[in-house]
C-alpha cells in the first residue's frame, strides 16, 4: 500500500472512532443514577437573581434501556425563591422520555397528603453527556417561583 492510501485510511479510521465515541457519549449512561446538588442561586419570578432556599441533591435514575429517566429530590426542604419553614411530605414523580439525550420531567411536591394540586410543580429539563447531565429547572411555586441551572454527574 502507498503511503498515501496508509494515511487516507488511519485518518478514515480516526474519524469513525471519533464519531462514534461523541455519538456514545451525547446519551445518558443506561441504568446509571446521577446525583447533583440543589442550586444555590437562581432568577426569581421578578427576574432578580437570588439565593434559593433549597437542600440536599437532585437526583436522576436512567432506565437500563437509557430511554426514560426518573427525577426526585432527596430533600424535604424544596427549591423555592422565597423563605418557608414547611417541608415536602409527598414528592410525585413519573419517568420522562430521553430523546437525542434530552429530557423534560415533572416533579409534583406537596406539603401535606391529600387531595388538591400540588403545592409546588419543579419542571427539570437537560441535556445527558455521557456522565454528566445538565439542565435547568422551573420552579413553578406562586410568588415563590423562579428558574435555576443544575448539573449531575453519574455514580
Amino acid at each position: 500500500m502507498k503511503a498515501t492510501a496508509v494515511r487516507t485510511v488511519a485518518v478514515t479510521l480516526t474519524l469513525a472512532l471519533t464519531s462514534a465515541a461523541a455519538t456514545f457519549a451525547a446519551g445518558p449512561l443506561n441504568g446509571k443514577v446521577y446525583h447533583g446538588g440543589a442550586p444555590t442561586t437562581g432568577v426569581n419570578g421578578e427576574g432578580h437573581s437570588v439565593r434559593t432556599h433549597a437542600a440536599g441533591n437532585i437526583v436522576l435514575r436512567v432506565a437500563g434501556s437509557g430511554k426514560s429517566v426518573t427525577v426526585s429530590f432527596n430533600s424535604s426542604v424544596p427549591v423555592l425563591y422565597c423563605a418557608t419553614q414547611e417541608r415536602i411530605h409527598v414528592q410525585t414523580t413519573r419517568a420522562a422520555a430521553i430523546s437525542g439525550g434530552s429530557f423534560k420531567a415533572t416533579v409534583d411536591e406537596r406539603f401535606a397528603a391529600g387531595p388538591g394540586p400540588p403545592s409546588i410543580v419543579q419542571v427539570i429539563s437537560g441535556r445527558f453527556s455521557g456522565a454528566t447531565v445538565r439542565g435547568t429547572i422551573h420552579t413553578k411555586a406562586a410568588e415563590c417561583s423562579g428558574v435555576a441551572s443544575f448539573s449531575a454527574k453519574a455514580y
